[in-house]
């Protein structure tokens, strides 16, 4: 079992997940059409390991989680298309794209530049 607050190595497939789930609650709601968009590109398997780290960190400590694995999974550009294409589609599966969500692509792109990782925590 993955514990709280520990940086732990995600698979491309459970980080992929984990930040399906994380821009998913952006807007503070994972609706029921970004859930079956998510459990379509993931087996139900990792999306509930996922959705538990997810639930057993707080915001900064999930958005820590995903910028640990920016040399792994999003450190050139097709990786970063790949997850910009899912999280367009995430975004719009609950039918409407709320500011946050809006915001989180630009915000995303400057968090990656910036080397925040810390060993250790």
């Amino acid at each position: 079992m993955i514990q709280p607050g520990k940086t732990t190595a995600l698979t491309k497939e459970e980080f992929l997940c984990f930040l399906m789930i994380y821009a998913s609650h952006l807007d503070y709601e994972l609706c029921e059409n970004e859930e079956s968009f998510i459990l379509k590109r993931f087996d139900k398997s990792v999306f509930n390991k996922m959705y538990n780290l997810f639930n057993t960190n707080n915001d900064y400590k999930s958005l820590k989680i995903i910028l640990s694995h920016k040399q792994d999974y999003f450190s050139n550009a097709s990786q970063l298309k790949e997850i910009f294409e899912l999280l367009s589609e995430v975004f719009a599966a609950d039918g409407e794209v709320s500011k946050t969500e809006k915001i989180f692509i630009p915000f995303f792109l400057k968090m990656k530049d910036l080397d925040v990782y810390e060993p250790g925590n």
